[in-house]
This record gives structure tokens, C-alpha cells and sequence, in this order.
């Protein structure tokens, strides 16, 4: 899949957008017992990871990854985002 997702420049630049967001501010998830200012706090919240998967995936032009990414979005909808 990872060579498909290479072939088309567009996907996999949102996709490492999205990969640095992350790993540079971290992912607000509910529940979480650490508390940070909410004005200074530049986490993203779970649901916003979640609509850029979605809007992602609509950016894709094979199916496979299309449908790929949907079941990454879900798996988040569903478990959220663990310490794997």
C-alpha cells in the first residue's frame, strides 16, 4: 500500500503534513489526565485527526487507498489512539 500511496505526490504530502502535526504537537484524546493551558495547548484534537483522515481519503484516486485510509479512520472512530 505504502507504494501505492508513494505514486501519487498530492496524498503523500498531506499524509506527512499530517504525520508532522502530530508528532510535533501530540493528539488531545478524551479522557487524557495530562492538562495544559487551553490557550497555550497546541494538541490536536482526536476528532480533527479523524476528519483529515477522511478528507484524505476522499483525495485519493485509487479505491484500495481510499478505502485503506477509511479503515484507519475508523479504527481511531473505534479505539482511539493507544500507545502501539
Amino acid at each position: 500500500m505504502i507504494g501505492k500511496i508513494q505514486s501519487d505526490p498530492e496524498l503523500e504530502k498531506e499524509l506527512y503534513r499530517l504525520n508532522f502535526d502530530i508528532r510535533k504537537n501530540g493528539v488531545k484524546v478524551p479522557g487524557d489526565s495530562y492538562v495544559m493551558d487551553e490557550e497555550t495547548d497546541a494538541r490536536i484534537e482526536l476528532n480533527q485527526v479523524i476528519s483529515e483522515f477522511e478528507r484524505i481519503a476522499d483525495l485519493a484516486k485509487e479505491p484500495d487507498i481510499r478505502q485503506y485510509l477509511f479503515e484507519i479512520k475508523a479504527e481511531l472512530e473505534i479505539e482511539g489512539i493507544t500507545s502501539e
